[in-house]
């Protein structure tokens, strides 16, 4: 009978054991106060993976990064870099920019009121003929202001340039030109459903603009 006792204990036992060692290497892997643990013994979202080797990158792109500025910065980096601009030419830059700077945000912004007048005027009830012209012609003048504006901010950029760097200037702006239609023929020339944005035209290529908003 004694024997039978014992062996019941022993079945009882096991679990209760086997428990608490689980609980045991639980608490050593994640001692209390850990900031990793929450209530529910989870550990966050952002603190999973915690195997994955020292350096080695999550896979997948990073959020919060826009495409467009990080190809621009791209872009200006190689254009620095081909023609050879100076630390001193990239704080002359700097200091063009500023100085145009509450400019070109009163020009933007007249340009898009102008816009936004004209849409106005040719959706108003009833329709002016006389108003679409006139919103016409300050949308004109709105662009006209803005292209002045560009030119003489471009042009005092292109001064701060040697001729060897307006040489090297005109180089890269070739070789853009034709990467971008080499990239265009294998686009073509693969099979499948086009998208609905088309590429950007070779022409398109605006690098004074990039040496205009050197950082």
């Amino acid at each position: 009978m004694n024997r039978i006792f014992s062996v019941f204990l022993l079945a009882v036992s096991l679990p209760i054991v086997s428990v608490e060692a689980s609980a045991q290497l639980r608490a050593a892997r994640f001692p209390v106060g850990d900031p990793q643990i929450r209530r529910n013994n989870r550990i966050p979202p952002g603190q999973r993976g915690i195997n994955r080797p020292l350096g080695v990158p999550p896979l997948g792109p990073r959020r919060g990064v826009n495409p467009n500025l990080v190809r621009k910065q791209q872009l200006q980096q190689r254009v620095m870099q081909a023609i050879g601009l100076s630390s001193d030419q990239r704080i002359r830059m700097q200091d063009i920019r500023r100085s145009h700077e509450d400019e070109v945000i009163s020009a933007g912004r007249r340009l898009r009121q102008a816009r936004q007048a004209l849409d106005r005027a040719i959706m108003s009830e009833p329709y002016s003929e006389v108003e679409v012209r006139r919103a016409t012609e300050d949308l004109a003048t709105a662009q006209a202001e803005k292209i002045r504006l560009d030119s003489r901010v471009r042009a005092q950029v292109r001064g701060v340039l040697t001729p060897d760097q307006v040489l090297r200037f005109h180089q890269l702006q070739r070789e853009m030109r034709r990467e971008m239609k080499e990239q265009q023929n294998d686009q073509n020339k693969e099979p499948g459903p086009r998208g609905m944005t088309s590429p950007p035209e070779p022409d398109d290529i605006d690098l004074i603009n990039l040496l205009s908003f050197i950082p």
